[in-house]
């Protein structure tokens, strides 16, 4: 059972955090927060959809198909999620109108909506597919529903916890924090991409940089909450760092430019 918490409460949780921090952004900024619901809807059926035809996606390109639809999501993901950081740029140096005039509000509804939806629906089709791997191999119903409920509740509770904490700060803060953790969160989805290329044989496999296993085992409470939060693995390889650094650096200096070139504009009328 305890491996079943594990994996529910690391795929609920990387869902949830991302959920959480872009209701409190749509929040902060006064969009209507009823987004999420057609977003989830959405993501659970893509997740069912994508479960159900697991056997499929898998064999495609050579029986590595799933590696490659998996990090295509996650590429998707990370370019919203850059998108989302550009927006919110100028907002949070203290130009709170910025962000609307610069993007309407319908069109960061649209990707925020998608970044949920993508989110859910790669987190619910692998629980789809474990949970079913599990009851064909063990047949232990009872304890497969139990650790997915504790999974479950954990990580939708440290999820509740960071809204809450994001939208009952002073305005200046949760902005600011919310585009660090999306940086962070992007980092880490950049890592997981370039994992999936390596199994999938597009990038050369290689030797772990470093081993932190004896410090922060990845399958510890604390290893799931960062490898959700930063992406972190305690056997990074050195292409998984790279993608890491490049995706973080990538976002910021696209907002330091973004910010500029508006500054600029504004200093010159």
């Amino acid at each position: 059972m305890l491996v079943t918490v594990i994996i529910f409460l690391r795929e609920v949780l990387e869902a949830a955090l991302i959920i959480s921090i872009l209701l409190a952004v749509s929040q902060l900024m006064r969009y209507s927060r009823n987004w999420v619901f057609p977003a989830a809807a959405c993501g659970f059926a893509g997740g069912g959809v994508m479960a159900c035809s697991m056997k499929a996606i898998s064999n495609m390109l050579d029986g590595t198909g799933q590696e490659v639809i998996n990090s295509t999501l996650l590429f998707f993901m990370i370019a919203l999620i850059t998108l989302t950081c550009i927006w919110l740029a100028p907002v949070h140096h203290g130009n709170t109108d910025a962000g609307p005039r610069r993007a309407p509000a319908r069109v960061m509804i649209v990707i925020l909506s998608s970044i949920v939806a993508i989110a859910i629906m790669d987190e619910i089709s692998e629980l789809y597919v474990y949970s079913y791997a599990a009851i064909q191999g063990q047949g232990n119903t009872i304890s497969l529903i139990t650790g997915g409920i504790i999974g479950t509740g954990i990580g939708s509770s440290v999820g509740a916890i960071l809204y809450y904490l994001l939208v009952n700060l002073p305005r200046k803060f949760p902005l600011k924090i919310s585009i660090i953790i999306l940086i962070l969160v992007a980092g880490g989805m950049a890592s997981h991409m370039a994992a999936y290329l390596s199994q999938a044989g597009w990038l050369p496999s290689q030797a772990p940089v470093w081993n932190t296993s004896a410090i922060i085992p990845e399958k510890s409470i604390t290893g799931q909450l960062l490898y959700a939060l930063v992406g972190y693995e305690a056997t990074p390889s050195p292409m998984q760092v790279g993608f890491y650094l490049t995706a973080v650096l990538t976002i910021v200096i696209a907002m330091y430019l973004v910010y500029r070139q508006r500054n600029s504009l504004i200093s010159s009328q």
